[in-house]
C-alpha cells in the first residue's frame, strides 16, 4: 500500500476482526522514550521524523529537541483522534529560551469527515534563528494511559494535494452527460494549479477540463458518452 493511513483487519480461522487504522510513511520513525516530559529531559532527534509515542498517564508531556536554521519552515502534524486513539492533542514549538512560536489544538481535516472531533493538531512554522528548538506535545484533558496513541510529524513541509469526489459515482443516460464535484484538500501549503481531467476514460467518453487555481479548493468536472449503452 501507498503512504497514508490504511484499513487493516484479522483473519484466522474465517473468523474477520473489525478493521483498525494503520499509518503508513516515507520519512523514518523512532519511537519516544520516556521521561522526556521537559525540555532538559528531551528527548533528541533529527529532522526529518515521525515518532510513535503515547500520553501514558494523567498530566503527562512528551517534549522533543531538534536543531534548524534561520528560515526553516517545520511542520508538525500529530495523527490521533484520526486512527482512532482519544488523545485531544495540543502541541506547541519553543525556543532555547522557552519563547513560544507556534502552537495548535485542534486543526480540522476535511479528509476525514466521519470525525466528529477534528481534535489532531497542526502548525507549520517559520524557525527565527540557528539553534536548539522544542516540540511538545500533550492532551487537552490532561489524560493518559495505555490506549493514548499518538503519531507525530516533524518535518519540512512536503506540498501535496488529495481529491474527493461528490457524489462518488455517476449514472449517464444513452449519449448523455454528467457533472461531479471534486474537492481539493491541499496539504502544508500546497498552491500549485490541479488540472481536473478523466485518466484514460473508456472509449466512448470525453471530458472538459477544469484547472482549479491555488485560491480554488472546488470545482465541477463535466463528462459526456456518444455510447448508445453499455455492456
Amino acid at each position: 500500500a501507498g503512504a497514508g493511513i490504511q484499513l487493516l483487519a484479522a483473519n484466522q480461522d474465517g473468523f474477520v476482526s473489525n478493521r483498525v487504522p494503520f499509518a503508513l510513511d516515507t520519512l523514518p520513525e523512532a519511537f519516544d522514550k520516556e521521561p522526556n516530559n521537559t525540555p532538559a529531559r528531551a528527548q533528541k532527534g533529527t529532522l526529518p521524523l515521525i515518532i510513535n509515542g503515547r500520553i501514558g498517564q494523567k498530566d503527562d508531556l512528551d517534549v522533543f529537541q531538534f536543531t534548524g536554521k534561520a528560515g526553516d519552515t517545520v511542520v508538525a502534524e500529530v495523527y490521533a483522534r484520526r486512527l482512532d486513539s482519544p488523545v485531544d492533542s495540543a502541541i506547541r514549538l519553543t525556543d532555547a529560551s522557552g519563547r513560544l512560536l507556534a502552537f495548535s489544538d485542534d486543526r480540522e481535516d476535511l479528509g476525514a469527515g466521519i470525525n466528529t472531533h477534528h481534535a489532531d493538531s497542526y502548525f507549520m512554522a517559520e524557525l527565527p534563528t540557528d539553534g536548539t528548538y522544542y516540540a511538545h506535545i500533550g492532551d487537552t484533558g490532561r489524560k493518559g494511559g495505555e490506549e493514548y496513541g499518538y503519531r507525530l510529524r516533524i518535518s519540512a513541509p512536503r506540498p501535496d494535494f488529495a481529491l474527493r469526489v461528490v457524489p462518488s459515482s455517476a449514472r449517464l443516460r444513452s449519449k448523455g452527460a454528467a457533472s461531479l464535484s471534486v474537492y481539493a484538500i491541499r496539504k502544508d501549503g500546497f498552491t500549485g494549479d490541479i488540472k481536473l481531467d478523466l485518466k484514460s476514460p473508456p472509449t466512448g467518453f470525453t471530458s472538459y477540463p477544469v484547472t482549479l487555481t491555488a485560491t480554488q479548493t472546488v470545482g465541477r468536472i463535466r463528462f459526456k458518452t456518444t455510447s448508445a449503452a453499455t455492456k
